[in-house]
């Protein structure tokens, strides 16, 4: 698996850098984290008062602040000894070089367990410079990780409509775009504390990672 900066991006004269890590039974893997953004002062709030609560009716909207995960089978996720580096993923190229698929996935972990009751969409905020021509959509995976076995409850997929045939150009800035999840009245798991963005690209994007970065999560109350 290759890691390097876009060439846009690259010094004049100089070839883009790219890296190699091993993971799980010798799948090269990579942890790409985003670049921190300036911590903004906020009245604390108190434990026994739910995030929903604490904001009535309006939506609890989530910064993207965790990893990007990439990864190829058998593993499930990025090995123990994965390369791990800051950056968008907008702003680098990271492809497979071994003919193996690519597994893209980004995992935002929350401080406190939410209630599945309290919600009735999710909505995610994309970010899309990517300018390889073929449909990209997205799933969602919502998982207790306090529970035994971790359950979890996938939400489907939604395509990215940037990269839909009909609507494709290229991109010299980002495409802002909003997808919309629906959760279900009723479902397996009651809270959870984690959530799974799953990039699920068509076959062109094979051995390679979707130029998209997740921006915020918005979650919408019943």
């Amino acid at each position: 698996m290759r890691h390097g900066h876009s060439d846009h991006a690259a010094r004049p004269g100089r070839h883009p850098a790219t890296v190699s890590a091993s993971g799980i039974s010798g799948c090269e893997s990579i942890i790409l984290w985003p670049i921190p953004e300036k911590k903004q002062i906020a009245a604390p709030v108190p434990a026994s008062i739910s995030p929903f609560a604490a904001r009535a009716a309006r939506p609890l909207v989530i910064r993207f602040d965790g990893p990007y995960w990439y990864f190829q089978p058998p593993g499930e996720r990025p090995g123990p000894r994965a390369h791990q580096a800051q950056g968008n993923p907008i702003a680098v190229n990271i492809e497979a070089n071994n003919f193996i698929p690519l597994t893209m996935e980004a995992v935002q972990n929350l401080s406190s367990p939410i209630r599945l009751s309290r919600c009735r969409e999710i909505q995610v905020t994309v970010e899309n410079r990517d300018n390889l021509r073929g449909p990209i959509a997205l799933g969602l995976l919502l998982t207790d990780s306090s529970a035994p076995g971790k359950p979890s409850l996938s939400l489907g997929r939604q395509p990215v409509l940037s990269s839909e045939p009909a609507q494709f150009t290229i991109k010299s800035v980002p495409a802002d775009e909003v997808l919309c999840f629906p959760i279900p009245d009723r479902a397996k798991i009651r809270k959870f504390d984690e959530i799974t963005v799953l990039f699920l690209p068509d076959v062109e994007h094979f051995e390679v990672g979707p130029k998209i970065a997740i921006q915020e999560f918005a979650l919408l109350p019943r």
